[in-house]
């Protein structure tokens, strides 16, 4: 099954992730100009190679990014440099496609972004060296054993449904939220009952007009699901005299579309203007090296202190200089915190900073209406609209975008301690993606006017839940008040993340069983498993008897859990496969007899 003169790589999940592997690994196989033959044998669910199913090329243009145009780039300056026919930026690319809106701060249609990709694939592809060859295997890995040095992939074929085996030498793993959702045949779920949105002009497509409609989430995805319910049946936004977006019904949506979630809150939007340059004053250097040399670390008794400082001072930064004054930093809080007091008795018009107003308003209210919820995002439309440099609430939530790179170094390879890392996995990584990254204020005019329109109702919005009716086929949607109503459709509109308990993935099982990995598992004062692989710290997997095994590496949203926050674009945050790759073609060399050094500093520019 194995040429002994082909060194066979493979890469499971071929999205923006796996692309990124595979084009570091060209990179330094070019570098090192590598003469035997090379296999790179990619895995991906789908034929949409290097844009996955996140960024798919054949999604309805409504479905926009909630990352302005300027912070998406395929290519990371740093040697060694790509091989690539050209490497352009997102706006570059636009710009020479002659696309509209392709201006920095604008959102792009998430289809556009996948056409990118695959753009930037193809300029790898084309410059590829002679002796290493790309098989693409479209189908859905299911399981992979070792054999002496070799590891056995099982992937059953999209189209023939048939299993095949390839053997391979060395194995990345780069496979999105698929790596935390159950592989559910298709016998298993029902008609009006669906547990994945995407791809949405598939999936949806079943959802009759008139019909009564629940969507378990208030994220991103759910904005995707009630457009698609929406606009994608026909249905249109328009901007009436006065500048206010209506929805003109096409008469094929649903009748009503009630979400509802554990906070019921929406999330914050963005105008897509860069995030502010100001420092941070108090995750300085010192303090970060000595929260590291002091590891574990307890968020709530250290962490979260600095950061509810760091919103306040963001926050009377912006609001001091509204009214022409300069908010001064002091070491000392307390001269801050009188500051503060002098101003308020000036301005007693102006909101004060109240940490628990920003992150639940709603906190103490077991019910939420469909008018409360509607004023709320009329609220976070107008401060969005405002920006970081108008309004002080945008100044504060937008902080975390700043702290988040910070934290990711505290919180990797168990630098919480067990209590405190449940914690943050389970309440405040919600939190935080709520207040930072929503979407663009555009989604949220949508929202907002289909709720105006009486298609979308938030009566169950907070804390509902769900229950099937087997004999009549359909569902009821409750509150603890005893408010309840009958619904057609069940829509998971939920992404998949790492949680307590047993991995759900069969691949990710059959890797468990079959002993080339092991649970993480942070023991710091407690205990806790997150339900991510353990790795180490060059992502490589640690198998069950605690080997390190430098031929398996995991790269992207399997490492969720021992990493944090791993940006599905993002060339640079938790980078394990420029090491993947490097050590790749080491392995390679060594195999090879040649005497090629990688020792050299590596260096980004």
């Amino acid at each position: 099954m194995n040429d002994n003169n082909t060194y066979k790589v493979g890469i499971i999940g071929f999205g923006p992730k796996g692309f990124y592997g595979f084009e570091r690994l060209v990179a330094y196989l070019n570098e090192a100009k590598v003469s035997s033959t090379i296999q790179i044998h990619i895995f991906n669910t789908t034929a949409f190679l290097a844009s996955g199913d996140v960024y798919r090329t054949d999604q309805p243009a409504y479905l926009i990014m909630n990352y302005a145009n300027r912070n998406i780039n395929s290519w990371v300056v740093q040697e060694p440099f790509s091989m690539a026919s050209a490497t352009p930026d997102f706006v570059t690319w636009l710009t020479a496609k002659g696309h509209a809106n392709a201006a920095p701060g604008k959102y792009a249609p998430r289809s556009l972004v996948g056409g990118y990709l695959s753009d930037c694939y193809q300029m790898v592809l084309e410059q590829l060296p002679k002796n290493v060859v790309v098989v693409a295997h479209i189908g859905r890995v299911t399981n992979m054993i070792q054999q002496n040095e070799d590891y056995h992939v099982f992937y059953t074929d999209r189209k023939t449904g048939e299993q095949d085996i390839v053997a391979c030498n060395n194995i990345l793993f780069t496979t999105g939220h698929h790596s935390f959702k159950a592989q559910k045949p298709i016998s298993e779920t029902f008609g009006n009952r669906i547990d994945f949105i995407y791809p949405t002009n598939e999936k949806l497509k079943s959802v009759s007009a008139a019909s009564l409609v629940a969507i378990k989430g208030f994220g991103l995805t759910a904005i995707d699901a009630i457009l698609a319910l929406t606009e994608g049946k026909g249905g249109k936004f328009k901007k009436n005299d006065k500048g206010v977006l209506k929805y003109f019904s096409s008469g094929e949506e649903p009748y009503k579309i009630y979400p509802f979630s554990r906070t019921g809150l929406p999330m914050v939007p963005r105008n897509g203007s860069p995030t502010s340059d100001a420092q941070l004053y108090f995750f300085t250097e010192a303090v970060i090296a000595e929260l590291k040399q002091n590891r574990p670390i307890s968020f709530s008794c250290t962490i979260l202190p600095l950061i509810k400082k760091e919103f306040y001072f963001t926050y009377y930064s912006v609001l001091f200089k509204n009214y022409g004054h300069q908010f001064y930093f002091d070491d000392d809080f307390t001269v801050m915190e009188n500051q503060v007091q002098y101003f308020h008795e000036d301005y007693p018009e102006c909101p004060v900073f109240n940490w628990e107003t920003i992150i639940n308003p709603f906190r103490d209210e077991s019910v939420l209406s469909t008018v409360v919820i509607q004023v709320y995002i009329q609220f976070l439309i107008d401060e969005a609209k405002a920006g970081e440099d108008k309004s002080p609430f945008m100044a504060a939530v937008a902080t975390w975008r700043k702290i988040s790179p910070i934290f990711n170094e505290l919180y990797s390879f168990g630098g919480l301690d067990a209590v405190s890392h449940k914690k943050f996995d389970s309440y405040y990584f919600g939190l935080f993606n709520r207040l930072s990254y929503g979407p663009p204020v555009k989604n949220m005019q949508k929202i907002l006017a289909l709720c105006k329109a009486g298609i979308l109702d938030f009566t169950y919005v907070k804390s509902a839940s769900i229950t099937r009716n087997e004999s009549k086929n359909n569902f009821s949607l409750y509150l603890e008040n005893g408010k309840e109503t009958d619904i057609n459709y069940s829509i998971n509109a939920t992404i998949s993340r790492a949680k307590e308990g047993e991995f759900e993935n069969e691949l990710y099982q059959n890797l468990l069983k079959n002993g080339l990995i092991r649970e993480f598992e942070n023991k710091l004062k407690a205990g806790y498993k997150p339900g991510c692989v353990a790795i180490n710290k060059d992502g490589n997997a640690i198998n069950e008897d605690g080997t390190i095994n430098t031929t398996i590496s995991f790269y992207g949203t399997p490492t969720e859990g021992i990493t944090c926050d791993n940006d599905t674009l993002s060339r640079t945050r938790n980078d394990f496969a420029t090491v993947w790759a490097k050590a790749t073609c080491e392995a390679i060399n060594k195999k090879d007899g040649s005497t090629e050094n990688y020792e050299r500093e590596e260096n980004v520019l």
